[in-house]
């Protein structure tokens, strides 16, 4: 289940909240610093592959992520707290500069005298519900500027 981001300006999204379907963990490629990778291979094994320069966690036959298991219907991450940056700040998505054809008044978010850009993938079955996502921007940047050592 291959299929590319639905980014819109976090303003549009408005709500968010896990549902816990797993399909974040089938549908995309889970890219790793190499710090992540490292870390996760030393203590799981070769759970890593390098792409073309890159590291990415290894996926299962069924093409879902090696960590991702089910309780019935609920999806779990077998690392949730060793769980790579990409995956802490799914389904956000944080720019320096916006995103081509969409509105940038709809991302824009303002921290300390700086500008960037903050999206959500619509296609997440969790936007819409749940929490107001501009009480999560805060923690969001946080994440993002803690994972990218930028702000």
């Amino acid at each position: 289940m291959r299929r590319g981001h639905n980014y819109v300006g976090w303003r549009e999204a408005k709500r968010w909240r896990c549902v816990r379907c797993g399909r974040c963990c089938k549908a995309y490629a889970v890219p790793l610093k190499f710090v992540e990778a490292l870390q996760l291979t030393r203590k799981y094994g070769p759970v890593a592959i390098q792409a073309g320069g890159k590291y990415y966690l290894m996926k299962k036959p069924d093409d879902s992520c090696i960590f991702l298991t089910y309780n019935g219907p609920v999806a779990y991450c077998k690392i949730y707290l060793e769980r790579p940056g990409c995956c802490k700040l799914y389904p956000f998505h944080v720019a320096r500069k916006p995103l081509q054809g969409i509105d940038p008044s709809s991302s824009e978010v303002k921290i300390g005298g700086k500008v960037i850009h903050v999206y959500v993938d619509a296609s997440c079955p969790g936007v819409g519900v749940g929490f107001q996502i501009k009480n999560l921007i805060p923690k969001v940047v946080e994440l993002w500027s803690r994972y990218n050592r930028m702000i």
